[in-house]
């Protein structure tokens, strides 16, 4: 069953995800004002919200307005929220019924846990932790500005949270300088 869950639930976001792509543009239809995290899970805040029934499709750490980020290059209307809800596709689900229960003191790190887009810092790590897994390599493609990151796995290399995100993200992306 260990070696299973990884695709069983591939399989699962899959069908997911193709529920939320049709219904999504339905969601903010939903959306209420409520107390919750926002920024990150940086502070709390009336916003608007997603019902708990419909968590799944919603992300926990913000609102339907978005990050800081966001909120700065959005204006928070209907196609705002709808926008943060298809970069932020089923964040709910790979963050609650696919996550894995993190016990960052059990993690066996292989490579930097350190690699990022953000501080510059390029290669390949592996982390194990129990039944769960992350694998990361981000490379950088030649002078163009941008990287090939590809995030696999549970996201454990951040041992914070009480859960760790089910993870599925091969993409290439802007390099981000360190300040």
């Amino acid at each position: 069953m260990l070696l299973l869950r990884y695709p069983l639930y591939f399989c699962a976001l899959l069908l997911m995800t193709v529920v939320a792509t049709v219904i999504t543009p339905l969601l903010p239809a939903f959306a209420r004002p409520r107390l919750g995290p926002i920024n990150n899970n940086n502070g709390s805040g009336v916003e608007p919200r997603l019902p708990r029934w419909l968590a799944w499709f919603d992300t926990p750490d913000n609102s339907l307005l978005g990050d800081l980020a966001w909120k700065a290059t959005h204006n928070g209307g209907y196609w705002s929220q709808v926008q943060w809800l298809y970069r932020n596709q089923l964040y709910g689900f790979k963050w609650g019924p696919l996550a894995a229960p993190m016990h960052a003191a059990e993690r066996i790190i292989h490579g930097d846990p350190t690699i990022n887009r953000n501080n510059g810092r390029f290669g390949t790590m592996s982390i194990r932790m129990r039944s769960y897994w992350q694998w990361k390599c981000v490379k950088p493609i030649g002078r163009s500005g941008y990287c090939l990151m590809l995030n696999f796995g549970w996201l454990l290399d951040n041992p914070q949270p009480p859960r760790a995100l089910y993870m599925l993200s091969p993409r290439l992306a802007r390099i981000k300088t360190p300040n």
